[in-house]
């Protein structure tokens, strides 16, 4: 069925980024839920000891594989499936091989969340974080197929979720494919979280919609520079 399009394979050994939702300020998640201070202590307590056992960076590659499978097809959990998944058997981890790559998809992504719940004509900001994950395993490359594929990096993910069931269930680890949101960039797409380790911090970002248009604060907190995304690729400043 994808003869045409399956025809080549890398060993890929690179570091890939992945751009995720965070909060940069610390907050008490504890301060709305008891003003007794021995239970507040408690609860403190309960919180550090639970954080003692577990790797804090642990999330960042198994979460996907976790929360991208829906217990409940056609419903909100639907709203799981992915590019190469539609969420209801095997979750996808994506990461790209450039932060400027997870920069554009983020923002696509973030703005279609907000237009989808009737807020693209308000301001609104998110804060994310960038980590620098270890990838190696033989990819399937996609790349330049997009050509004679364009369903590659189309809004509709039909003919996606077919490639990525076909190669899902075939046993393929991930594959190699251009961006739909930065044709220069490329992004990759894990099936099996046994291809992904050693997770490092980057930086932290922000984004800021305001007037239709978004801004962007690299690794500072509170933002002190909105910068465009052609300003911070013509200097260079992600590199």
């Amino acid at each position: 069925m994808f003869t045409r399009l399956i025809t080549t394979a890398v060993d890929f050994n690179e570091p890939v980024f992945r751009n995720i939702a965070t909060i940069i300020s610390s907050e008490d998640l504890l301060d709305d839920l008891s003003d007794d201070p021995a239970a507040r202590a408690c609860g403190e307590a309960l919180v550090t000891r639970q954080r003692q056992g577990d790797d804090q960076y642990a999330s960042v590659i198994g979460r996907p594989f976790t929360y991208g499978v829906s217990l409940a097809p056609a419903t909100v959990c639907s709203g799981m499936g992915s590019r190469f998944s539609d969420g209801t058997r095997f979750g996808v981890w994506y990461g790209s091989l450039a932060i400027a790559t997870t920069i554009h998809e983020t923002i696509f992504h973030w703005v279609r969340f907000l237009a989808d719940a009737g807020m693209e004509t308000e301001s609104a900001i998110t804060e994310r974080r960038v980590f620098k994950i270890s990838a190696s395993g033989i990819l399937v490359d996609l790349r330049g197929k997009e050509k004679e594929f364009p369903a590659l990096v189309s809004d509709d993910y039909d003919f996606t979720h077919r490639l990525g069931d076909y190669l899902h269930r075939a046993g393929q680890r991930g594959l190699l494919v251009q961006s739909a949101r930065d044709t220069a960039g490329t992004n990759m797409a894990a099936f099996t979280p046994d291809i992904l380790s050693d997770p490092r911090h980057q930086l932290y970002l922000s984004y800021m919609l305001e007037n239709s248009t978004v801004g962007i604060s690299l690794d500072t907190y509170p933002a002190r520079k909105w910068l465009s995304m052609d300003y911070i690729e013509q200097r260079g400043l992600l590199a």
